[in-house]
Order: structure tokens, then C-alpha cells, then sequence
């Protein structure tokens, strides 16, 4: 900068030296405050001379310190300015910076960049570059707030010793508080930060209301649903917490809620009633309560359904002749194309298998005998992938059939061959870990993208995602016939359901199979030279046979064995009418039953005798009584009419 002092005391010899009157103008003129942003030639216009007299000064090393006194930096290649332009921020710029100041006021010492630019209301592209600009990086430093990478890696982080100290904090790292969290994920997943909510008070309650789910939540369950209530809490007044908040204020803020997508306006409104709830009703809630029916369900918007997404069969087909090919190149010890071998062969359990990502990131790696770990053998020689239930979303373990000839048991030793020498980390052995710790979503993601290229869906380049896998496993194992229930059992889910909507993209081609139906139907009719078909005749059960197929007037239906072994569940491929819920598979109309069941009939009508005798004892429990005296009275029906026709079937008898 140039200083307003001018040059005093200078000896009688500088001046001498000075003694020319276009340097003197020069000197004059850059002595001047505002002449401290002047280009060259704005300067040499202001003091009378031209650009050369400037150019011919500067050689001279008396104008040079003269120059120097005043502050002035003279360029070597003669630079478009005199020296370097005072910096002044871009609006966007200064909004980081007056965020910095707020982060350093609140003595907080590290940040992401991502976090700030959110906070700030400006685009990550705008911290990027603003960065390259040293005078800007001069400020952030200046500011004492570390802008960068903050969250440690998971092999870096380790349990808290005082979990106290955590939770007393604003930012959260919840791998600091819970051992079993998805090591897959990125670990910004499992950073909570509280510093979002601006009003002190409001961020205490919403911290406590966290705390108190402490045991139940899942660790990246903290992270998500702060995400979903950010923008309700955001939205209110500065000075509102949850003892202030009424539903006046609740109607005007909607408006503004609806503005997100219904997805994430149904998430929001939908965890922060749960949340208003809990702090209204909850007997561990010690704040000041909300009123009641603060949100009401019509100030909820529907959640979109959304169909499965199966992987298209023309792409699905160029996959498999990748697959096959690397494959082949590792089969041979060869590098395989495009991605690493680790890479080909997480994809080709994936596809085999179905299993979530997660899963296959958690796989544990078999013994030296290449069993155990994420493989077991059964009595009869067959091959199972064991799920553990810590990382499984089920909670529970789970089991997924293989062979020998899926290539998934090769995949899974190839796998440990090449990890065998690499650090146990987590001390779990898990089957893809790496140096750095263990398979990531993001990294695998990046790999399916750059397959895309080779897989084109209508002449564009196809991404997968790798949930796609499993949408894809079930549409197939529906489509060649495979009853819900043994894929609702492969898949692991704990509801019916569950199954059902992934496979109700199979109703999109339902049209063209029934239009097959209807040509399969009259060929059949001819053959028999026009006999007609009773549309109401009924298809007995063999009696030595269970499960398997039938034909139905109103095309084949499924015969899928119940657990409890009182019948089979007819239905169609894909159940139009789902299971009442809860379900009561005896006076079902899709039950079927036949002789073979008889024993089991009688087993529960001998059982329920026993349970009325018991109750009739105690008339507090008259009326469970009356519901088994109607279900034993059902039963004995079931039995007396298998005795008389041979088989039960609920569309007829239950009448």
C-alpha cells in the first residue's frame, strides 16, 4: 500500500540526483493516496510524461529507493500495476468470510468446506475459487478457523474413553460412541453437527431429544434425521424454541416446507412430529413441553412410491459378457479388463447373490480351508453366504443359498488369497478390506461408472447402482416362476410386503403374459375338441405331493408351503390381494389343504381343547375363551370336511 507520509529529510545529494523534472512529476504523482491503483499508463498521463520516461526512470536506482520509500513496488517486466491492487472481496466472498468470523467467535476451530459454503449460502465452486486468490487465503488463515479435511478416517478414530464429553459437545462423531457402525460409508456419515441450529436453546433440546435415543439409534440414523428436520428447524424464528412454539407458527412455516421435494417435505414433517411428540407425551422429556398436535397428518405429504429399478436386460446382458470375460482373465491369472480383479469380483457376488452393498462390504473372510467366515457347508454338502447381524439392516443374521457353479465360492477365496497378507483391520477379517480399511460405496460406485461406457441402454451410457443388483435378482426369480415366499426368504426381509414391492415391476409385462395365457388357453380348448372348462371347478391337492405349481381358471397358481405345515398358500406369481395383517392362514381363501395335513389339524384342535379348558377357569379371560372356542369350532370344520372330500380349499368352504 502506498503510505501518505511524504519523503522527508532527504539529503541535498538525493535531490540532486533527482534533479530531473519528469522524475520529480512521477514521484509527485505516485505521493498521491489514490494514485495507489493507477495502471502505468493512467500514471504517466496524470504526471505529464509518457510511457518511455516511466520505463527510463525506474532504471535509474535513485527513483527506484525513492520509489521504495514511498512503498511503491516497482515490477521487473514491467507489470500492469505499479504495485499489487488492494484486494477487495466479491459479496459471495465476504459472506464466507463473515461466516469465518462467526465459526472464530464461537471458537470453533475446524470446519468442512462443504459445511461452510452450506452455512455461508454459496456454492462450493465459489470457496474453490476464492481459494486460488492468496489474498483470500491470507484472511481464512488470519481468522484461526481450519477449512479442510476434519473427520478422521475410521481407522484413525477410535472409542471415547468419556462419552459424556462427546455428547456435551456440538459436533458428534458418532463412531466415537457406538463400536458397530457401517465401515462402508464415508465419515462425514457419522458427523452430527448441532452448530445448524442457531438458537442455543432450541440446539440443547434437539441434542437432548438425541441423547435420549441414544440406545435405539442406529449410528448413522443421528446424522440422517437431523438432515431431514434441518430445514423446519432452520425456518423458525431466531428467538423460537420447543416451549415458545404453537401452531400458528407451525401453519406459516408449511409453505415453505412444501417448497422441498415430497420426498424430502414428507421426511421432514414426518421426523419432526415424531420428535414434537416425543417431547410432548415422553415421561423422560424434563424441558418445557410442546402443545399437542402440532403437526397434524395432513400437514404430511404422502411419501412418493417409487417402483424398483431393475437392471435392463439388454444391459444386463452386455454386463454378463464383461463378467464372463474377467472371469475368465483371473481364472487364468490375468489382469482383468477395465476395473481391478477386487473389483470384479465384489460385482459378481453382487450379481449372483443380490445381496445390499453393505453386506458384501462386511463379508468375513473363510479360514485356510476356505470354510467358515462368510461360508458354510451344511450336513448335505450345500453351500451357504452367512450374513452377520451386526451391519445387516435386518438386525439379524441371514442366510443366501449358492453352488460351486454360481462362482460366487471362487470369488469369495480368490478374495482372500488376495488379502491374506493385508492388516486385519477392526479385528473383524473382513473379506475386501484394504490398506485403507475396507470396501467403500463411493469407490465401488466409481467403478460401475466407469463400465457405463460399455453398457448402452437406448444408445446412452447405462449406470448401475449396486442396489440395482438385488431389485434385478428378485424381478428374475419372479419371473421364472419362483413363489413370494422363497424369495421373500432369499432376500432376507421381515415382511411380505417388503417382497411384494420389489417385485411389482413384474406386473409391467403382466399384459403380454396373460395375453400368452389366453392364446395357451383357447390352443387347449381345441384340443379337446370344444370342451368348455368349468370356470368354477375345483383342483384337488395331490395328496402326495406339497408345494409346486397349479392350473387356475384364472391361469397357474403358486402353491407355497406354510410354515406351520397346515396347507399350502395358492396364489398367483405375484399376490394382486397381499396378506391381511396381521395374517391368519386358516380361514385364509388361499389356503389349500389336503389328507397330508390332517395330523396337523387335529395336533391344533387338541391344543386349542387344552387352552379353552384353562381359560374357562378364570372368567377374566372370557373373551380370548370365545375367540378359540370360534377358532376351535373353525378347525374341526377344516378337519371334518378334509375327511369327507379329501382336501380343503378356502374359496369354496370358507362359506
Amino acid at each position: 500500500m502506498i503510505q501518505n507520509d511524504r519523503i522527508t529529510g532527504t539529503s541535498n545529494a538525493r535531490q540532486e540526483h533527482l534533479c530531473n523534472p519528469y522524475h520529480q512529476r512521477l514521484l509527485a504523482a505516485l505521493r498521491q493516496e489514490q494514485s495507489s491503483h493507477l495502471t502505468v499508463g493512467e500514471l504517466c498521463r496524470k504526471a505529464g510524461v509518457s510511457r518511455g520516461t516511466w520505463y527510463n526512470a525506474r532504471k535509474d536506482p535513485h527513483f527506484a529507493a525513492a520509489i521504495s520509500k514511498i512503498g511503491i513496488k516497482v515490477g521487473v517486466f514491467g507489470a500492469r500495476y505499479l504495485q499489487e491492487p488492494r484486494w477487495v472481496p466479491t459479496q459471495q466472498e465476504q459472506k464466507l468470510l463473515d461466516m469465518l468470523d462467526i465459526l472464530q467467535n464461537e471458537e470453533q476451530k475446524h470446519i468442512q468446506a462443504q459445511e461452510l459454503c452450506r452455512k455461508a449460502s454459496v456454492s462450493k465452486c465459489t470457496w474453490k475459487k476464492a481459494m486460488k486468490k492468496p489474498p483470500f487465503v491470507a484472511e481464512v488463515e488470519a481468522r484461526g478457523v481450519k477449512v479442510g479435511k476434519t473427520t478422521l478416517s475410521h481407522l484413525e478414530v477410535c472409542l471415547a474413553t468419556d462419552p459424556e464429553e462427546v455428547l456435551a459437545k456440538d459436533i458428534w462423531d458418532m463412531r466415537q460412541l457406538k463400536p458397530d457402525y457401517p465401515k462402508h460409508m464415508a465419515p462425514s456419515v457419522f458427523k452430527v453437527d448441532f452448530t445448524c441450529i442457531g438458537n442455543p436453546i432450541l440446539r440443547l433440546q434437539v441434542k437432548r431429544y438425541f441423547r435420549l435415543h441414544f440406545p435405539r439409534w442406529k449410528p448413522k440414523t443421528f446424522r440422517t434425521i437431523l438432515d431431514y428436520i434441518r430445514p423446519f428447524l432452520r425456518l423458525l424464528p431466531s428467538e423460537m424454541h420447543i416451549g415458545t412454539l404453537n401452531r400458528s407458527i407451525v401453519e406459516r412455516l408449511l409453505p415453505q416446507i412444501y417448497q422441498l421435494s415430497t420426498y424430502g417435505a414428507c421426511m421432514c414433517l414426518r421426523h419432526t412430529r415424531s420428535m414434537l411428540d416425543y417431547m410432548a407425551l415422553s415421561p423422560n422429556w424434563v424441558d418445557p413441553r410442546p402443545p399437542r398436535f402440532l403437526l397434524l397428518d395432513e400437514d404430511i405429504p404422502s411419501e412418493p412410491d417409487t417402483l424398483p429399478r431393475p437392471i435392463p436386460p439388454d444391459v444386463l446382458q452386455q454386463l454378463d459378457t464383461l463378467l464372463d470375460q474377467a472371469i475368465q482373465a483371473m481364472e487364468t491369472a490375468q489382469q482383468p479388463p477395465l476395473l481391478n480383479a477386487p473389483y470384479w469380483d465384489a460385482l459378481l457376488i453382487l450379481r449372483r447373490t443380490g445381496m445390499r452393498f453393505e453386506d458384501l462390504a462386511h463379508l468375513k473372510a473363510p479360514d485356510d480351508a476356505g470354510r467358515n467366515g462368510c461360508l458354510n457347508q451344511d450336513s448335505e454338502g450345500f453351500w451357504w453366504i452367512h450374513l452377520r447381524h451386526k451391519i445387516n439392516k435386518a438386525s439379524k443374521d441371514h442366510m443366501i443359498p449358492t453352488r460351486m457353479s454360481d462362482g460366487v465360492i471362487a470369488a469369495v477365496r480368490r478374495q482372500r488369497e488376495r488379502v491374506k497378507d493385508i492388516s486385519n483391520h477392526f479385528d473383524e477379517s473382513y473379506l475386501f478390506r484394504n490398506q485403507r480399511g475396507i470396501l467403500n460405496l463411493t469407490t465401488f460406485q466409481g467403478c460401475l461408472t466407469k463400465l457405463a461406457p460399455q453398457l448402452l441402454y437406448e444408445g446412452q451410457p447405462y449406470v448401475i447402482t449396486p442396489h440395482q443388483f438385488r431389485h434385478t435378482i428378485a424381478t428374475e426369480m419372479i419371473d421364472q416362476g419362483i413363489d413370494i415366499y422363497t424369495v421373500k426368504e432369499f432376500l432376507g426381509h421381515a415382511q411380505l410386503a417388503t417382497t411384494e414391492r420389489y417385485v411389482q415391476i413384474y406386473l409391467t409385462s403382466l399384459k403380454a403374459k396373460y395375453d400368452a395365457y389366453q392364446a395357451r388357453k383357447q390352443e387347449q380348448e381345441q384340443a379337446t375338441s370344444g370342451a368348455t372348462a368349468d370356470q368354477g371347478q375345483v383342483v384337488p391337492l395331490d395328496s402326495d405331493t406339497d408345494g409346486g405349481s397349479i392350473e387356475s381358471s384364472v391361469g397357474q397358481l403358486c402353491l407355497s408351503p406354510l410354515p406351520n405345515g397346515i396347507g399350502n398358500c395358492a396364489h398367483l406369481i405375484v399376490m394382486h390381494d397381499p396378506c391381511p395383517t396381521p395374517p391368519h392362514c386358516p380361514t385364509c381363501p388361499k389356503l389349500r389343504a389336503s389328507k397330508r395335513h390332517l395330523p396337523c389339524w387335529e395336533n391344533k384342535a387338541a391344543n386349542l381343547v387344552i387352552t379353552i379348558d384353562a381359560l374357562r377357569a378364570n372368567p377374566a379371560y372370557a373373551r380370548a375363551r370365545q375367540q378359540h372356542e370360534q377358532e376351535l369350532q373353525h378347525t374341526q370344520k377344516v378337519i371334518e370336511t378334509i375327511k369327507q372330500e379329501g382336501f380343503w380349499d378356502g374359496h369354496i368352504h370358507n362359506i
